[in-house]
């Protein structure tokens, strides 16, 4: 055998044997490795909507010396990056640079700052420094480890503009009653003038305050006290004078609604005969809120009080109760057609044990009905049902209980007379397999009307408060007789809108209430804002109930330009609200509010960060720093051998040798 051969074997194992040694006890090398990249500069440019109304800078001038700052940057440096900013950072070679940002957000410059941070050598802010949206301050500036250096463009005189703020009113009031309507208005830039704050309905001035503005963002305090006397939606506006060196007198006007309901409303009710009717109808007559009533009662051919009186006085409703008992004359007939017509009174017929065909028939043309053909003459007591007509007037008469009851939880009843409608008055409530109704109503030319037919409602009123449905008679009358008089308005919402069009970034505050507030468990009550935009994108804000104000609110910022409808819901166990409206969003002159160079807070920025506060035209100091750097780094890298791919491949290698020589010299 071959000694050098053997020995070049001896010596492959010790190295295998080594190798595997060190794979064992797992020893860590370590070395230093030398690395250098380039470091650059981030220049910030703002493109806001007030860099372009600083007196002493015209807007193409600005963006021209931006631009022109910008190539000499890159010229210096060519890793130099250049960014716009306002509400967002833009990079300057993907944004066209145009003077229309809706809102200036500092925050967010600083936050693209510290992504980069460790790529930088520093960065520079050109900006008036007016921040409009995100926070004024940075709390981690003094983290960065680069600095940051701001220059200041603009005007130190901040430029005059009065805005009215809010309006502080009632949605709803009651005719005759006082409302106070204060109006909140913001004055910025030197101002010391007195401005006169005038409020309108309509073209009519209603009155005018003068008040003191101090300026620099102050806010003061116009009071109006007023009647309404107007029923129905009341719409005013309030307006201020405008200084000679305002730069935005869009926001100088508002608008705005306040609906106004009536004091009282008045009912009639005719009796021809007392009946077991007339003291149920009387108690459904005064659960109403707001109303009166007067109370003729037939005796002979007289009435107590005398029905003078009843053709002298306006009334929303007039009820016949058991009338007529005889027909009544061709000169009682056009009497009361002026009536109705002049007054716009609504008319209700109950039937009652006297009433009968030839009486009934002489009133009937007032309810646009005539006589069935169908007349059922086995004086049986009936079950009736609900028709579930989904028409304008089953919405205003909608009980607080389901339609689809069963039939039995209602007591049967007599049909007394028989009528056929026509197609403006519609049948809500059938007897029971037939054609005959027990309740219809309807509007004709502004009129409306209805009758109920059963001679016994005293027996649907009294033998449902013996159930757990004891509320449904007079529910029923209750919502009726509302409609009847046009008052089923108060059970809507009044909210509103602190005004139609908004700019981006602005404040929306909506205010309102039910008119019944009251007398609901607002704790019970949920409320939310649904917003829609032109593209059915939605956002929803929830209402709270504010109970010092007595009212609900809710307040958020206008999002993008466009046009939005807004829903409202007030909900609880078992009603549900709803309003709904329209507003729109401009883009934001918000920023006008505040055209002045805010010099404190980008110097309090590059104090924080070890920069520099320059004015604009001094930029030209920053440029001779901007060059190329390159930044060093060692890194330190360790390695195990039983981790490291070479030390394997190295031991798979001294084995395969050590197998080649064995095969050559004989020994496997």
């Amino acid at each position: 055998m071959d000694e050098r051969k053997l020995m070049g074997l001896i010596i492959i194992r010790v190295f295998v044997f080594i190798v595997l040694l060190f794979m064992l006890l797992q020893p860590k090398f370590s070395w230093k490795d030398h690395y250098e990249f380039p470091q650059r500069w981030n220049i910030y440019a703002d493109r806001s909507v007030s860099m372009g109304y600083h007196q002493s800078l015209s807007p193409n001038s600005y963006i021209n010396n931006v631009n022109i700052y910008f190539d000499s940057a890159l010229n210096n440096d060519k890793e130099t990056q250049n960014y716009y900013f306002d509400f967002k950072v833009y990079n300057a070679d993907e944004q066209s640079f145009k003077l229309d940002g809706e809102a200036t957000d500092l925050s967010k410059v600083i936050d693209h700052i510290k992504a980069a941070e460790s790529e930088l050598v520093g960065a520079i802010i050109i900006s008036d420094g007016q921040i409009t949206k995100g926070e004024s301050e940075q709390s981690q500036l003094s983290k960065l480890s680069i600095p940051i250096f701001t220059i200041g463009v603009g005007d130190t005189i901040p430029m005059v503009d009065i805005a009215i703020q809010t309006i502080s009113a009632p949605t709803v009031v009651i005719k005759g009653e006082e409302m106070d309507i204060s109006v909140t208005i913001a004055s910025y830039g030197r101002v010391n003038d007195r401005v006169n704050v005038l409020l309108y309905r309509g073209k009519k001035l209603l009155g005018s305050k003068y008040i003191q503005l101090q300026g620099g963002g102050s806010l003061n305090n116009a009071k109006f006290r007023i009647t309404p006397q107007t029923l129905g939606k009341n719409n005013y506006s309030v307006k201020t004078s405008v200084l000679a060196d305002e730069i935005n007198i869009k926001n100088n006007s508002q608008k705005f609604h306040i609906t106004v309901l009536k004091d009282r409303y008045k009912i009639a009710l005719i009796t021809g005969s007392p009946n077991f009717n007339t003291i149920p109808l009387k108690k459904v007559i005064k659960s109403i809120p707001r109303v009166e009533y007067d109370h003729y009662i037939q005796k002979g051919d007289k009435f107590i009080p005398s029905i003078n009186e009843f053709w002298s006085t306006s009334y929303e409703l007039i009820i016949f109760d058991n009338f007529p008992i005889t027909p009544i004359s061709n000169k009682w007939q056009k009497i009361l057609a002026k009536k109705l017509v002049s007054q716009k009174s609504s008319l209700f017929l109950v039937a009652g044990p006297n009433t009968d065909k030839n009486s009934v028939e002489s009133i009937f043309p007032f309810f646009h009905v005539k006589t069935s053909k169908n007349i059922v003459e086995d004086n049986k007591r009936k079950q009736w049902y609900w028709t579930g007509d989904n028409n304008i007037i089953t919405e205003f008469i909608s009980f607080e209980f389901d339609s689809n009851l069963n039939n039995n939880v209602f007591p049967p009843l007599f049909p007394k007379i028989f009528i056929e409608t026509d197609e403006n008055i519609s049948n809500l409530a059938f007897f029971e397999n037939s054609t005959t109704a027990l309740l219809v109503a309807g509007e004709v030319d502004g009129l409306r009307s209805g009758i109920w037919t059963s001679s016994d409602f005293y027996t649907l009123y009294y033998k449902m408060t013996e159930t757990d449905y004891e509320d449904i008679s007079v529910s029923l009358l209750h919502n009726l007789f509302s409609w009847f008089m046009r008052t089923s308005g108060e059970n809507e919402l009044y909210f509103r809108v602190n005004k139609g069009i908004f700019q981006q970034g602005e404040e929306i505050y909506i205010t309102g209430s039910h008119f019944n507030n009251k007398s609901n468990n607002i704790t019970s009550i949920t409320g939310s804002i649904l917003l829609s935009d032109d593209k059915n994108q939605t956002n929803t804000y929830e209402l709270n109930y504010n109970p010092v104000n007595d009212q609900w609110e809710t307040r958020f910022l206008a999002g993008k330009p466009g046009s939005y409808t807004f829903e409202i819901n007030l909900e609880n166990e078992s009603d549900n609200y709803t309003q709904q409206g329209s507003l729109i969003i401009d883009e934001s002159q918000i920023e006008l509010n505040q055209v002045s160079v805010n010099n404190k807070i980008l110097e309090f920025i590059s104090s924080q960060t070890n920069g520099r506060y320059l004015q604009w035209e001094s930029r030209a100091d920053l440029i001779k720093n901007i060059k190329p750097e390159l930044k060093q780094e060692i890194i330190v890298k360790n390695a195990r051998l039983n981790e490291n791919i070479y030390s394997l491949s190295l031991l798979i290698l001294l084995i395969s040798i050590e197998w080649y020589i064995r095969r050559r010299i004989g020994l496997s």
